[in-house]
């Protein structure tokens, strides 16, 4: 199935209620929850530990290097909508201390609907 463009996202934001909106965050935590996993393990995270207010710096310890393959998993499965590195980009070195696992999903739920939307 064809991905959405950004402006079609944008329109299916503004037509989803909160309910949607809410199963859409979720379905999203989700996803990205078990693509930390994989990034830094199981045996350092465990998937019911991480929240829209987990913190990659404070909470996850996420190094640069776990940065790059957590973007590349988000390519994979976003395609090139979600830009991790040129999100941080955009950010000071602050807010990319204090950037939440909740910030990220806001973006791709922003930004870009999954590949695979159901």
């Amino acid at each position: 199935m064809a991905s959405d463009t950004p402006a079609e996202t944008a329109e299916t934001a503004e037509a989803e209620g909160p309910d949607e909106t809410a199963a859409r965050t979720a379905r999203i935590l989700t996803e990205i929850t078990g693509m930390l996993v994989e990034v830094v393990g199981d045996e350092f995270l465990l998937a019911d530990e991480v929240t829209l207010g987990t913190t990659f710096n404070a909470d996850l310890a996420l190094e640069s290097i776990e940065f790059v393959a957590l973007a590349e998993l988000l390519h994979q499965r976003y395609g090139s909508g979600v830009d991790l590195i040129g999100f941080l980009a955009e950010r000071d070195m602050e807010e990319i201390l204090a950037m939440t696992v909740g910030d990220l999903v806001s973006h791709i739920a922003g930004a870009h609907s999954p590949a695979t939307a159901v």
